[in-house]
């Protein structure tokens, strides 16, 4: 490490776990907030746009939102509470395809889609391109050093 990648002298910095989980907390109330009106939430957001982007089976589904879960996994699936409410408001129709987005489920994506739009502005507002990139990829590697794949 030369000198000009060491902290610089006085106290402790707050660790990045600090700042990983107050961040995620954050994005968690203020899209919590977006969707108040609607009774969903990130979760809910998540899972729709996950169908959305073609995963059709619930266990898939946990798969691809384990990081937001807590890798939960088990006989009952961590995002079927959302999936099922996503089916009873009729955005989301099950088959034996799997699941899929119904048209009244991508107007109500796009309705949302604004709001959400606008906060991940505010989440990003006065961060550059570059500084959300590297962020990203840094800490893109720091999972993979930890065991991540894919």
């Amino acid at each position: 490490m030369t000198d000009q990648e060491s902290p610089p002298p006085g106290p402790p910095e707050r660790p990045i776990g600090y700042w990983l989980k107050l961040v995620d907390r954050l994005i968690d109330e203020n899209l919590d907030g977006v969707f108040q009106h609607s009774g969903l939430t990130r979760r809910h957001w998540q899972v729709l746009n996950t169908i959305r982007d073609g995963v059709s089976e619930t266990t898939a589904i946990d798969g691809v939102l384990s990081p937001f879960t807590g890798g939960a996994s088990g006989a009952t699936a961590a995002v079927a509470a959302e999936v099922d409410d996503l089916v009873r408001r009729g955005w989301v129709a099950r088959s034996d395809a799997g699941l899929a987005v119904t048209v009244a489920g991508n107007h109500a994506y796009h309705d949302l889609l604004d709001a959400v739009s606008l906060s991940r502005e505010r989440v990003a507002e006065g961060v550059s391109r570059e500084e959300y990139a590297q962020t990203v990829a840094t800490l893109e590697r720091m999972a993979r050093n930890l065991g991540r794949q894919g």
